[in-house]
């Protein structure tokens, strides 16, 4: 049996270094190409950990970045692929690699351990995992059985089984032994054969590793290997038949290294989590105080305190500045309140009165004003279509009849584009609707003034049918556009340009609610305005607009993040975000 890959004859050192050369520029080229145009791959037991989370940032970075030249952050400039296939360009000639680049075929003499061959991976493991696995399938033992499969240097010369020399780590299968370096073996675990799967797990933060056989964990099998260099995947045969195949997590594992490293996780967090505390007497209360004062949620506030004078006897206070608050400083934290409150129900034009009614001054004076003012036009439009999908959801199960007739229902193709790509601005008839119509729809600050209603709604007093309701709900969300487009049209900020071509883009569907930018209608939107129209207030009223909690979660975020970067592997095992999640 062979592959369908050509046989070549050994190359000269010169031939060698020429040709490493191009292989270098070339896969170069290529990889950076496919790096851009999509994420690197990576096994299913990295999906909720620190590394998968740095691959999705830097591809996004990447993307936002496409054709201004390279990043300067050591996120931007940091390799994460990990290991997929075989190298063909580094391996032994007595090995020959399938067009999948994951089997093996050993195609040399087999007589005596010179005829040895290895091969490596085409990436080395990343620091940043923490924890790298891979598994090997024995296809066929062929003639012995000597088998290798570890890790080793970029360096290490490959007529060698795994572990035999400096800088390599492997685990044989004709006698069960492991190798660290040397030629001689110690003994380890069962030997392996035909039908057998064998993995290999490489603990960075320990700087250990282990096997498995057939999904069973064997153990430890080498300390304090070499975690500074670059290590690569490799695998090792040395008998005519010997046939293997690997998986570098394109398919799942028979080990179950999920559950492992969740207990590497648990373990390190323990570790984290019962150290003693060394923050001064009823600092941490006074963290979460600030917190819930922050949010407006006020009457917890007061619980709170309340609750730990009675168990503490310590008084803490309500105010930011660490004193009793005044009857202006109280008024105001309710009317934070009270406005959040309102955003956070989608209900932009009563958050826009309260803040007139509460503050002296107007959105624009605040700090980052005109762009929250912008987000806010833009949230009220998110929100009508948000309500429109309802009401179209809700007619769409429930028919409705006329003379026995289904009655024929509009939508919002009748008035707009419906293709599947996103128009920029949209096209509206000015003669649509009459003027004032577009009047009432730019009160209060360009927002339409609607006495509470929420999202912008007007109760006429007439009693209408749901096409009829809809209809009018429809002709109120066009004249709105309009009038934002209007505003804006002269505004030629990018960031401007693209956030109304994303809340445009919701009138190219029927329903808004099943389509590709359903996403800008989720709650998560209004939670963030929410936080940044609460931030502006702050520091309208000089005060913090951070709480100190979310600062020191935002610096843990951050250092861990740099500490990834950086190579420390624990990183990956203290996800901050992920176990607070």
């Amino acid at each position: 049996m062979s592959f369908r890959r050509q046989s070549h004859a050994p190359l000269s050192p010169l031939q060698k270094v020429n040709s490493a050369k191009r292989r270098c520029t070339s896969t170069t080229t290529t990889a950076t190409s496919l790096y851009t145009s999509a994420p690197p791959r990576f096994p299913s037991y990295l999906e909720h950990t620190l590394y998968a989370d740095l691959v999705r940032e830097q591809h996004r970075n990447r993307q936002a970045r496409s054709g201004e030249g390279s990043g300067s952050s050591s996120l931007d400039n940091l390799e994460l692929r990990l290991p997929s296939e075989w190298n063909i360009h580094d391996k032994s000639r007595h090995l020959e690699i399938d067009p999948t680049g994951l089997e093996l075929m050993y195609t040399g003499p087999g007589k005596t351990e010179s005829h040895a061959a290895s091969v490596r991976a085409n990436f080395p493991i990343r620091r940043q995992c923490g924890i790298y696995y891979f598994e090997m399938k024995v296809l066929s033992k062929g003639e012995d059985g000597f088998i290798g499969i570890g890790f080793c240097s970029g360096k290490n010369g490959l007529d060698r089984l795994p572990g035999w020399d400096n800088d390599s780590w492997g685990y044989h299968g004709d006698d069960g032994h492991s190798f660290q370096e040397c030629g001689t073996g110690d003994k380890y675990g069962p030997q392996f054969t035909t039908g057998d799967v064998v993995g290999c797990g490489v603990d960075l933060i320990h700087k250990t590793a282990f096997y498995t056989k057939n999904g069973t964990f064997l153990g430890p099998a080498f300390k304090s290997i070499k975690t500074h260099m670059d290590l690569y995947p490799c695998v090792g045969l040395r008998t005519v038949g010997e046939r293997v195949s690997v998986n570098f997590g394109q398919n799942p594992f028979v080990f179950d290294i999920v559950q492992y490293i969740k207990e590497q996780k648990l373990n390190i967090m323990k570790q984290v989590t019962t150290r003693p505390h060394t923050a001064a007497n009823g600092a941490m209360d006074q963290l979460v105080l600030s917190y819930l004062v922050y949010q407006g949620y006020m009457r917890t506030a007061q619980a709170a305190i309340k609750n730990i004078e009675h168990v503490t006897s310590r008084t803490l206070r309500l105010s930011h500045a660490g004193s009793e608050p005044n009857d202006r400083e109280e008024k105001d934290m309710y009317a934070r309140q009270s406005i959040r409150a309102a955003v956070l129900a989608g209900n932009v034009d009563r958050a826009l009165e309260l803040v007139q009614e509460h503050f002296s001054h107007t959105l624009e004076d605040m700090a980052d004003g005109q762009n929250i003012l912008f987000e806010l036009k833009c949230r009220k439009l998110v929100e009508m279509m948000r309500e429109y999908s309802k009401r179209h959801a809700r007619r769409e199960k429930v028919p409705q009849r006329n003379n026995g007739h289904v009655k024929s229902r509009s939508t919002v193709q009748k008035h707009v584009h419906t293709g599947k790509s996103q128009p920029e601005y949209m096209d509206i008839d000015s003669n649509d609707r009459d003027p004032s119509t577009s009047k009432r729809v730019r009160d209060t600050s360009g927002v339409s003034n609607t006495n509470g209603r929420a999202n912008g709604f007007m109760d006429s007093g007439l009693v209408l049918s749901d096409d009829e309701a809809s209809e009018t709900m429809l002709e109120d969300i066009m004249a709105y556009g309009k009038a934002l487009q209007n505003e804006y049209h002269s505004d030629q900020r990018p960031e401007i340009r693209q956030r109304l071509k994303e809340v445009f883009s919701l009138f190219a569907y029927s329903d808004p609610a099943t389509s590709p930018m359903a996403y800008l209608m989720d709650n998560s939107g209004r939670q963030e305005l929410a936080n940044r129209l609460n931030s502006a207030m702050l520091v309208l009223q000089e005060r913090p607009s951070q709480p100190p909690l979310e600062r020191i979660y935002q610096q843990a975020m951050t250092s861990n993040q740099q500490l990834a970067c950086l190579g420390y592997p624990e990183s990956m095992l203290l996800d901050v975000d992920t176990t607070l999640r």
